[in-house]
């Protein structure tokens, strides 16, 4: 991943924009953000990891810090970061939640953190493909993108101070906290903890097996009748009950079978007693009905007798209606035909002229409506056509109106013309009132760039008189420290000692000590306070550096204008943007006219095209009703005509006159129509009764002849009355039903059976004590046998589930025994793992001396190859925890011996725990996917190194940049800013501050 631009803005100690372009800084390879103690170099990393991931790179660190105190409160503060990966360009852009001041009233409100997320076609691209705004999924997504998560962003991409010197001092579970939050081993401590739950699970089904076991046991003994039971006694005790269980059976068998015998026994001897009683009832019943029998027969013939003659009485009753039909109908017809005068025509005549009279109304009846509808439509015609008339003069006033409307658009035009192109310059007003804004703002900040720059020369001076006093105080303490060694060596001296400069025993004279002989403290302190006044130098000529820039560009900046020139060109920038503005209003009055007048002109032109349209409909309208209407009164004349000729050659009619209207001719001829129609329906009716009378007659004669009587009276002699009818039925169908039973019952075998049968041999108690006896032994065996069947399939079905259970223990046990041991080597257990280390211990162990064998490569070229990095499965000294194996120590190779990391200096700490930090950060990509990082960020202790030291840091730092690597170094440390020449320059501002200062 490469960072190509910063920006921020009130942000920690930064009020103002900061933009900073990584890509410019990190040509090189390496470059230097360097500034005093506290003034907001940590914060610009603070930036990145806060664009990225949302947090700041210290662990330790507050969110309060991102909001600047500086800044004005209504200020919004950013962060937005350009970077690329192997997924394309990216731009993320942050806000943190701060307190901003009300809209409206006195106070704060909270404002939300917030953040977008782009990608862009080229570092360069200002607007870019929006992807998301909302937190939690750009946090997804920035992972995705980047390759790794914050933690391991900190520990591959941003080194912050103290993290890794942390790293290499912590106890090993606190390093095994850490590495196991950068490689992600957790699912391994997962794997060791559903490994020992599985055991304990597989061991609580091992004792419920033998629980099992057991309980089968128990219920087998108690159904066998067992005190107790072990797996051995089993198939004995079932095959001895399974026989005991067959025995019972067999007996139970031939108890039934003889129970069956004398069940049989008493129901054949019941049986045929019973046959013999129904015989003699049977018989005693065949006599009474044969004694009936001539009755019966009587009342039989009388009754068929009867039904012949009921069917020719309904026959004759029949006929007799329809004769009394036949002569009404005649009567009726004969009465309506000399009330119309119709006595002289036949029924064909009649039928005709009715025919002839239905046919000529059904095509003239529709006419009859065009008739009384004339007037109206005529009265319609007139008034359309006066309407088309008036509309006709509408239009032409309309038509004047709308010739009028081209020159007044013209003129409204040219005036929008004119305002529009005095509008046209303000645009360039307000650039040229901003840039006179901005001239005044820089010719304010060139007066006071004048002061701070002169300021800063005193301070300076006053700098380098203060370093130059410092460094000749140090230089006399030193001349004079020299001039006087030999006394202070001489004071050391005993009588007998080796001189340590000549080596002699003898001392014939030795040097006394001046009074005024400075020590090595005091040598040591004037030694601090020159490179105090040093540091201070340096500083005031940085800040002097930083000043005089910011003067001179603004000199370039302002050039040669004054505040009197920038009065009058204010005025006029003012006056140019005022016109413009009033002629962009004018512009909008004449583009609003232009509207209404487009508009009311459209209106015109859709009324004119409406009312011709209207005038055009009325003028094609009046016409085709005028045509219709005179076609629909030859129809009506044309009707009338027609039906005059029909009324002048009825017979029956009694006018003379033609007919004045055809709904009078109408009506006089529908009259005639219901006279004929009422004539041929009574004419229909007599011919229906006639013909119906002679029907039922041709009936009567062939119903006689087929029920053999010779006329109706002698049929009707038949009849009998229906209770007569009824009572005789009743006997005869009594009478056949008991001669059925009778017969069916002597029919029966048992009954015919029984005819040979004597009743003193039947013996029916003695067949029922038998009975008795048979069945009580029945039960008795059957009890015997069910209890014995019982008791021996409960204990077969106790003996499977035995088997069962033991078979499933055996089972339980065999597949327990490999999760055991696997839980137990994953947790460390001592019994089966000697070495006590768990499987996620284990993982981080390996990873570890990846980690401890990359720093090594590194460390080999720092500190002249004295030091090495090993690794220890062993508890850390002076440490209670539990052994993590991820002990670590460091081999002195000058004197052969095993140190404590806590044991080194100042400046060796930080060459190991960087080259350790190294070492992870290489091992943290890798293990990432090979994951590109182009950039690195160092925030570390460089002034504890010396200059030997520091060279090989270098030197380690600039390889990293053979692959393209950016490396920014983080510092304080003068020497640096003479090595690195592309820096970040931090500085406090008198406000409280800080402003940033690029070199490239």
């Amino acid at each position: 991943m490469y960072l190509h631009r910063l920006e921020l803005r009130a942000i920690g100690p930064y009020p103002d924009l900061v933009t900073i372009d990584f890509a410019a800084l990190a040509a090189s390879g390496v470059f230097l953000l360097e500034g005093p103690t506290g003034s907001g170099k940590s914060t610009i990393i603070d930036a990145v990891v806060f664009a990225l991931y949302g947090g700041l790179a210290g662990s330790d660190a507050s969110s309060d810090r991102l909001h600047s105190q500086h800044a004005d409160p209504v200020v919004e503060p950013f962060v937005e970061l350009v970077f690329e990966t192997g997924a394309g360009v990216f731009r993320v852009r942050r806000t943190p939640q701060y307190d901003r001041p009300k809209q409206r009233g006195t106070g704060t409100v909270k404002q939300q953190a917030s953040v977008q997320l782009f990608r862009l076609a080229a570092p360069t691209d200002v607007a870019g493909e929006p992807m998301s705004s909302r937190i939690p999924e750009v946090g997804v997504e920035i992972a995705r993108i980047v390759g790794l998560d914050r933690a391991q962003f900190l520990q591959t991409v941003v080194l912050p101070q103290g993290e890794f010197a942390r790293f290499l001092r912590s106890p090993g579970e606190d390093r095994r906290k850490l590495l196991q939050s950068l490689f992600g081993t957790q699912v391994y401590d997962r794997t060791a903890d559903e490994l020992a739950a599985r055991r304990r699970a597989v061991q609580a089904e091992v004792e419920g097996a033998d629980d099992r076991v057991r309980d089968a046991l128990a219920r087998f003994a108690q159904a066998a009748g067992l005190a107790d039971a072990d797996e051995s006694v089993v198939p004995g005790t079932v095959a001895s009950l399974r026989a005991t269980a067959d025995a019972a059976g067999a007996a139970r068998a031939a108890a039934a079978a003889a129970a069956t015998a004398a069940t049989e026994h008493e129901r054949s001897v019941t049986a045929r007693a019973a046959a013999l009683d129904r015989r003699a009832a049977l018989l005693r019943r065949q006599a009474l009905l044969d004694d009936d029998a001539p009755q019966i027969e009587q009342a039989r013939a009388a009754v068929a007798t009867a039904e012949r003659a009921a069917r020719v009485a309904a026959v004759a009753d029949g006929l007799d209606a329809a004769t009394v039909r036949a002569d009404d109908t005649a009567a009726a017809a004969a009465r309506l035909r000399d009330q119309h005068a119709l006595l002289a025509a036949d029924a064909g005549q009649v039928v005709r002229r009715r025919d002839t009279l239905t046919d000529a109304l059904s095509d003239v009846r529709h006419v009859v409506a065009v008739e009384a509808e004339a007037d109206a439509r005529r009265t319609a015609i007139a008034e359309t056509t006066a309407t088309a008339s008036r509309l006709t003069d509408d239009l032409a006033a309309l038509d004047t109106a709308l010739e009028a409307r081209p020159t007044e658009r013209a003129r409204i035009v040219e005036a929008a013309r004119t305002a529009s192109t005095t509008a046209a310059d303000a645009d360039a007003a307000a650039h040229e009132v901003a840039r006179v804004q901005s001239l005044r703002a820089d010719l304010a900040a060139r007066d006071g760039a004048e002061h701070r720059v002169a300021d800063a020369e005193r301070i300076v001076a006053d700098a380098r008189r203060r370093a130059t006093e410092a460094l000749d105080a140090e230089r006399s303490l030193r001349e004079r420290r020299i001039a006087g060694l030999a006394g202070e060596l001489g004071a050391a001296l005993t009588p007998g000692d080796p001189c340590p400069v000549c080596g002699s025993t003898v001392h014939p004279s030795v040097a006394a000590p001046q009074d005024d002989h400075p020590t090595i403290q005091a040598v040591e302190s004037a030694g601090d306070a020159t490179r105090l006044a040093d540091q201070q130098l340096a500083d005031a000529a940085a800040d002097l550096a930083v000043e005089r820039a910011e003067h001179l560009r603004l000199v370039a900046v302002v050039g040669a204008v004054d505040a009197v020139a920038l009065d009058a060109m204010s005025v006029a920038a003012d006056e140019r943007v005022r016109a413009a503005h009033d002629a962009a209003a004018l512009v909008l009055d004449h583009e609003r006219e232009r509207t209404a007048h487009d508009t009311a002109t459209r209106a015109l032109e859709r009324e004119r095209n409406d009312l011709d349209a209207r005038r055009t409909v009325l003028v094609t309208t009046a016409a085709a009703d005028a045509e219709r209407l005179e076609a629909d009164l030859r129809s009506v004349h044309e009707a009338i005509d027609r039906l005059g000729a029909l009324l002048d050659g009825d017979d029956t009619s009694d006018s003379d006159s033609a007919p004045v209207s055809l709904r009078a001719a109408v009506d006089e001829l529908d009259g005639r129509l219901t006279v004929l129609r009422a004539v041929a329906e009574a004419d229909d009716r007599a011919a229906a009764a006639a013909r119906a009378r002679d029907e039922r007659s041709a009936e009567v004669a062939r119903v006689l002849d087929e029920q053999a009587f010779p006329d109706v009276d002698a049929a009707r002699a038949g009849l009998l009355e229906p209770d007569t009818v009824a009572r005789f039925r009743s006997s005869i169908s009594a009478a056949e039903a008991e001669r059925a039973v009778v017969r069916a019952g002597l029919d029966d075998p048992a009954v015919v059976q029984a005819a040979d049968d004597d009743p003193e041999q039947l013996d029916l108690p003695a067949a029922q004590a038998e009975r008795v006896r048979a069945t009580a032994e029945l039960d008795e065996a059957t009890r015997l046998a069910v209890t014995a069947a019982h008791r021996a399939e409960a204990v077969e079905q106790c003996a499977t589930e035995v088997d069962r259970t033991v078979r499933a223990r055996q089972e339980t046990s065999a597949r327990s025994r490999a999760v055991v041991r696997l839980a137990d080597v994953a947790n460390g257990v001592a019994s089966v793992n000697p070495t006590g280390i768990t499987l996620g211990t284990y993982v981080l162990m390996r990873r570890f001396e990846d980690v401890v064998a990359a720093a090594n490569d590194r460390l080999r070229g720092m500190l002249a190859g004295r030091f090495t990095l090993e690794t220890s499965d062993e508890r850390e000294s002076g440490s209670r925890s539990r052994r993590t194996g991820l002990a670590l120590a460091v081999h002195d190779h000058t004197t052969d011996t095993i140190r404590d990391p806590r044991s080194l200096s100042g400046g060796e700490t930080f060459t190991v725990s960087l080259c350790l930090a190294l070492g992870l950060a290489d091992v943290v990509q890798a293990e990432a996917g090979g994951v590109s990082l182009g950039t690195l960020f160092v925030d570390e202790g460089f002034g504890t190194l010396d200059p030997e030291t520091l060279d090989d840091v270098i030197g380690q730092l600039s390889r990293l940049t053979a692959g393209g690597r950016q490396v920014g170094i983080v510092s304080h440390v003068e020497e640096l800013k003479q090595r690195i020449p592309e820096r970040i320059a931090v500085r406090r501002t008198p406000a409280g501050g800080s402003q940033v200062t690029t070199t490239v």
